[in-house]
Formats: structure tokens, sequence, C-alpha cells
């Protein structure tokens, strides 16, 4: 994704701002920017448009920008009324365009924007765009919008970049989640438990997983399971019932049902699937992570040549 590097030194030019009140029906006309980038935040409705080849949906609280040299037009008309704010700025130093984004940039210096994002918290900006709006369009000192966009356009940058270290945070707190799971998977878990030992609300830490891992955490308890599962049906002779128990399942028909859910074979059809000698080993330890021992078994080699 486009990220422009906005240089602060000097307060950013505005060229021209507005408020657009698009009818149903009304489709974007193409239009090319020059040396002026053009920010777009969504209010109401949605606005389908394309910026080059790529598809977006300007919707309430989503910031688009198109920079120097592109084209923007209608993907195809809007099927309901929708509302955005545009500006148009000139960014006084050299706009720098990359296609990744630059940790080590001084954020002192510089503000950041992708080429889309959603606002986590848009109250604040959108005070900041309607005064930007009244600044513009009233007679004042020439600079007055200059700074009133270049504040704005800072709040846009923070408001980014503090959504990413969210984001980084919350991705270490799911990875030390997921290991904790994996160590306890022979207790009877929940959510609550979970966000109860890791002392954060119970809805957060259902988003969070589900945003990072893309899976729910009681999918994720089960997909560790079943990996369970397939290993004791790989390497022992237990009964499928047996082989339940030990994975941890209480309910032998739920545990039948989510088998055929993740592997779309029969607990006993995996078993016939892929040949293989049984070892008749020991209980696994819990937290044991036998995922990649699976892997190899359902290739048909031994893992103790691997591990």
């Amino acid at each position: 994704m486009k990220l422009g590097y906005f240089d602060l030194g000097k307060p950013l030019k505005l060229v021209e701002c507005g408020h657009f009140i698009a009818e149903e029906s009304w489709t974007h006309t193409a239009s090319t920017r020059k040396s002026d980038t053009e920010i777009m935040i969504g209010l109401t409705g949605s606005v389908p448009l394309f910026i080059g080849s790529e598809k977006f949906n300007l919707t309430p609280g989503n910031v688009l920008v198109n920079f120097p040299g592109e084209t923007i037009t209608g993907a195809n008309p809007a099927q309901i009324p929708s509302e955005f704010i545009w500006i148009h700025i000139i960014n006084r130093a050299p706009l720098e365009v990359m296609n990744e984004l630059n940790r080590d940039i001084d954020l002192k210096e510089t503000a950041i924007l992708p080429r889309c994002f959603r606002m986590a918290e848009p109250t604040r900006t959108l005070v900041l765009a309607i005064q930007l709006l009244d600044i513009a369009h009233h007679q004042g000192h020439i600079s007055s919008a200059d700074y009133a966009v270049t504040l704005l356009l800072t709040e846009l940058s923070n408001d980014y970049i503090n959504q990413l270290s969210s984001s980084d945070n919350d991705e270490s707190k799911v990875t030390q989640i997921k290991e904790w799971v994996r160590l306890n998977i022979n207790k009877e878990l929940t959510v609550h438990d979970i966000a109860e030992h890791f002392e954060i609300n119970q809805n957060y830490l259902a988003v969070m997983f589900k945003n990072i891992t893309g899976s729910t955490v009681k999918e994720y308890l089960n997909s560790l399971k079943i990996d369970q599962a397939k290993y004791l049906l790989l390497t022992t002779n237990d009964s499928v019932q047996e082989i339940s128990e030990k994975s941890y399942f209480n309910d032998y028909k739920y545990f039948f049902r989510i088998f055929k859910k993740n592997t779309n074979l029969t607990p006993a059809k995996y078993r016939n699937t892929f040949t293989r000698t049984f070892l008749n080993s020991p209980a696994i330890d819990p937290g044991y992570d036998i995922g990649k021992i699976v892997a190899v078994l359902e290739k048909g080699i031994d893992e103790k040549e691997l591990f």
C-alpha cells in the first residue's frame, strides 16, 4: 500500500477544500492530480472509486488519499446518498511516496498518510476538518488555512501511527495468549478464563484474537485439540472414543463433528488414509507442539528422523 511522507518543517499549502454531497446515482468524474494531493474523508453513505486500477469504497470514518500524478474516477454510480470532505494540499518540500512503512522516520518532522485507512478516533479529526472548511471559506490571514490543514494532517497521521502501535501490541499479546493456551490445553478453557488470566476485557480479547489470527478463540482451541487427535490416530491403536477423551473433548459427538469439519474426514477414515505403523507412543504432555509433527506423519515420515 502506498504511503505519503509529508514534511512538516513548513506548513502545508491548502489549495482548496469542500464538503461534497453526492446524490444517489452520482459518479465521480475522472480527475488527475498534478502537484497536489487529495484527501477524502467519508461522512455518510458509500462512494465507489478507482485510483488507478485499485478499487475503494469511501464510507463513514474512512480516509482515502490520491497522490500527485494519480487519477481518481468513479467505479460505478453511488447506490445511496453520500457525503465526504475533500481537501487538496501541496507539500512545500518534494512529497515522498513509498510502498512500505519507514518506521525509522522522525515523526516530529513528518506526517504519514497511507492510501487508505479507517480512523480509530474520528471525532477530533472531523472537528478539525469542519474548522478548516470554515477558515478556508472566510476571509482572514492567508496562512491561517495552511496551518489549519497542517494540524488536520498531523491528526490524521497520529491516528494512523497510533493504530499501527496498537496493532503491534495486539499481535504480541495474541502470541502470548496462543502459547499460554497451548500449554494449558488440558484444561477446560473458556474465553472468560483466558481474559481473566491476561486481565483484559473478554469482548476485546475476542475481537483482537479474531483480527490477528482470522479465527475465534474457540476455533483455535479446537484446532489444537484436533492436532492432538490426529497425532494419536497416527501413532496409537487407541479407539476413536479414547482418542476423543485424550484430546480433551468431553463430548464424543462434538469431537466427531469438529474433526470432520476440520479435515473433511471421519477420524477412522483419517487414520486409514495416512499409512503409518502405530507406535503406541506414551500420552502427550499438555502443551506439546504437535502441529508440525502431524504434518510430517501425514507424509509417512518417522518424526524421529527429523526431530
